[in-house]
């Protein structure tokens, strides 16, 4: 008896949202699909703040000091991404809320001024926030602080959806949620772009039972008075973080695959792969694919954690080296 598979194309959490779910029969793989598209839509339920009615959007715009009461899967989820974020000495930092403010990315980019970058600065930062396990509640200690849901909803919402269509019966499945990519069961190929030109795939990674993230500038990158605004930010600095190309990250989760393709980027190349050869040497399993793309007439590059050798297959334009092309990589 061969597997039913479903295919399913939909726009959810402001981007699309596409399925392929086997299991043993159609009306399994039918439920199934239904399923995951509705563990997504919770999600965005919880943690949008595109809309004031979730529980991320009433905890940002709390009064400071104010005990805002959240599921006790929230709770959980947002102290891990706290922990995250001290693990990448604040690379990935879920509080860059004032800063998306000040820096406009969600109304067509704006430049700062100082005294505005120096008081989004202020308001960002876990301190700024406290939890409290016996009432499963957080409060916020500054009136501008708040939580970003971007470097990390979407993994978080891949999870969720593969385990609510695993729960009813599906036995293999893609999920992909605005690029990032989960999969169960058989390997898959996916495909990876070139960090500067979206549509031109130049390599592909074998995945199986992980996700993929990729982290680049190339496609929300916006223009304002003349000067590029990446919309990674670097919570250390307040500023965009300096553009080189892209990172790829490999994980067994969709959460830790979103969360470290920001950080990496946010760090760049070299304190990139330092970074993710300490985590991996701690037992964070994932690897990691860097493409830099050329400088001063260089042609583009490419370095990857020895694991990562095994799984992807670069186009000729890239350069598969060890980890020493990154020197002289910038920044």
């Amino acid at each position: 008896m061969y597997p039913e598979a479903i295919a399913r194309h939909l726009a959810v959490m402001g981007t699309a949202l596409t399925l392929t779910i086997s299991a043993p029969t159609r009306e399994r793989a039918l439920d199934a699909s239904e399923a995951a598209v509705r563990a997504v839509e919770v999600v965005d339920r919880l943690l949008s703040t595109w809309r004031e009615d979730t529980p991320l959007a009433r905890l940002n715009a709390a009064a400071p000091g104010d005990q805002k009461p959240v599921t006790p899967e929230l709770f959980h989820l947002l102290r891990n991404l706290f922990e995250w974020s001290e693990r990448t000495g604040g690379a990935f930092d879920p509080t860059v809320a004032p800063l998306v403010r000040a820096w406009g990315l969600r109304t067509g980019g704006r430049i700062p001024t100082p005294q505005e970058l120096a008081s989004a600065r202020t308001a960002s930062g876990a301190p700024l926030f406290t939890f409290r396990e016996s009432s499963l509640s957080l409060s916020r200690l500054d009136p501008a602080a708040g939580i970003d849901e971007g470097a990390w909803g979407k993994g978080w919402a891949l999870d969720r959806a593969a385990e609510a269509a695993r729960a009813v019966g599906a036995t293999a499945l893609v999920l992909d949620l605005g690029g990032q990519v989960l999969a169960f069961g058989p390997e898959t190929v996916v495909s990876v772009a070139h960090p500067g030109d979206r549509s031109r795939a130049v390599a592909t990674i074998r995945l199986k039972d992980a996700s993929a993230s990729t982290s680049g500038n190339s496609e929300r990158g916006l223009v304002v008075n003349g000067r590029r605004i990446g919309h990674l930010l670097d919570p250390r600095t307040g500023e965009p973080a300096p553009d080189f190309g892209s990172v790829t990250v490999i994980a067994p989760t969709g959460l830790n695959a979103d969360i470290l393709s920001t950080a990496l980027f946010v760090l760049g190349p070299k304190d990139g792969m330092a970074l993710s050869e300490r985590l991996r040497a701690d037992g964070v399993v994932h690897e990691t694919l860097f493409l830099l793309e050329g400088e001063e007439g260089k042609p583009p590059r490419a370095a990857m954690t020895p694991g990562m050798e095994h799984l992807v297959t670069l186009a000729p334009a890239f350069l598969s080296h060890s980890k020493k092309s990154l020197e002289g990589a910038h920044p």
